[in-house]
């Protein structure tokens, strides 16, 4: 059975594509929607039934946006009652008594027969990435004061992208609280066993490398210890260091595919076996009481070096000299092997055309995705009596993300993409 209605909604003075037709498929279950244009959009019977933008299907509330049915209680055979074209809308009424009513941008927008759609709504996740060395950073590094990042949506907007595309951006000028104020212009900080915002500076009984000694710190991401380890770092200067005491970034995304290209074997070696990483120890923070606390942990997770999605492109990169354990999960006969693409990794690292060398100057900032970039930090030499001090904190992508998509929605910017 075929039903096709058209309404003549067009005007000669249309800006927008406007529906103008639809056929009833029922031997498909679905719905061809027209538009003026001459695009057409399938639409399943069960997909707008389960989408209907209607109160009884989806609560919509400032506080909160969620479906209300639930899928032990859908009927996924559903099929309308009556469809028209009403005002401009698709209209549709269901044997459950809702009334569903489509304005044509809102189907547009979601047109799951419209490859060019789907391709767009992957973007609303932010996985794309601009890989670099160190020439490629030079010239584009976001730069950004922190004043206006605090008093401006749009350059905390322009921020945040910047280190999602390229993995780190710097702010300048910042008081020594920034990490705080910063933190909560983004959103919840991440917890870690060395509390919320915590302060590197040399001193005795450290518990973390970073705090032993001045001396060179090598390229690694934090926390390889954990299972699932901040994926952001922020630091903030407070006291930089008379001398030396450069902080140090490499792409591990642009390593690892120098390693796909150059050395394939060593790419897939670090690609598939995991490598474990212990952290035995305490640390001393301030807790929720504003007390000072001692915590005790004996941390233990395995991670490929370079890890990939379904589609063979790397999505992470973990790798820690100073919590690398004794066990590998392969055979005694591959370990060796192991070894060299771990050498070979670190060699690539260190090349001078792959490191982003910066001198962080009294109040800059620079936030960095720990679980892209390696970093490393120069040895450094202070006056008699002087502290190289920093403060930091640790996000993760999904809050530094949803920031993202919460500036947009209040922009109204132009990349936004609606999100129920």
């Amino acid at each position: 059975m075929r039903r096709l209605l058209i309404a003549r909604y067009c005007t000669l003075f249309e800006t927008k594509p406007v529906l103008n037709s639809f056929i009833d498929h029922v031997s498909k279950r679905t719905v061809e929607v027209r538009w003026s244009d001459g695009k057409y959009g399938h639409f399943p019977y069960v997909w707008l039934r389960d989408t209907s933008p209607d109160s009884h299907t989806h609560t919509f509330s400032p506080a909160m946006k969620a479906r209300n049915i639930t899928m032990r209680d859908f009927d996924v055979e559903v099929q309308p009652q009556r469809l028209a074209l009403e005002q401009g809308e698709l209209v549709i009424n269901w044997p459950d008594g809702i009334l569903s009513k489509f304005s044509s941008e809102w189907l547009r927008i979601r047109n799951p027969s419209d490859e060019e759609m789907r391709r767009r709504r992957r973007h609303v996740y932010f996985e794309d990435t601009r890989m670099w060395n160190a020439r490629e950073i030079d010239c584009r590094l976001g730069r950004y004061k922190f004043k206006d990042v605090t008093n401006d949506d749009l350059v905390l907007h322009d921020f945040l992208w910047s280190v999602c595309l390229d993995g780190i951006a710097i702010l300048s000028e910042g008081p020594p609280d920034a990490v705080d104020q910063i933190g909560r212009r983004i959103g919840l900080i991440h917890r870690t066993h060395f509390g919320e915002i915590f302060e590197v500076s040399t001193k005795t009984d450290a518990s973390n490398m970073a705090y032993a000694s001045n001396k060179e710190v090598p390229f690694h991401t934090d926390f390889t210890s954990l299972n699932d380890p901040p994926q952001l770092q922020m630091l903030h200067m407070i006291q930089r260091a008379d001398e030396g005491g450069l902080n140090l970034f490499v792409d591990g995304f642009y390593v690892a595919e120098q390693l796909r290209i150059h050395h394939r074997k060593q790419f897939e070696i670090l690609n598939r076996v995991k490598i474990e990483y212990i952290e035995q120890g305490y640390d001393t923070h301030e807790g929720s009481d504003s007390k000072l606390h001692t915590f005790h942990y004996n941390m233990a997770a395995r991670h490929r070096v370079i890890r990939t999605d379904d589609n063979d492109k790397v999505i992470r990169i973990q790798l820690g000299n100073a919590m690398r354990s004794w066990f590998y999960e392969c055979d005694a006969d591959q370990i060796h092997d192991v070894y060299r693409a771990m050498k070979l990794f670190t060699d690539y690292c260190y090349r001078p055309e792959n490191i982003l060398r910066i001198q962080l100057q009294n109040g800059d900032t620079v936030l960095w995705a720990n679980t892209r970039l390696l970093h490393a930090r120069s040895a450094f030499s202070m006056s008699m009596g002087k502290i190289r001090r920093l403060s930091g904190c640790y996000f993760s992508w999904d809050i530094l993300k949803s920031r993202i998509r919460q500036l947009r929605d209040k922009l109204n910017h132009p990349l936004n993409q609606p999100s129920a």
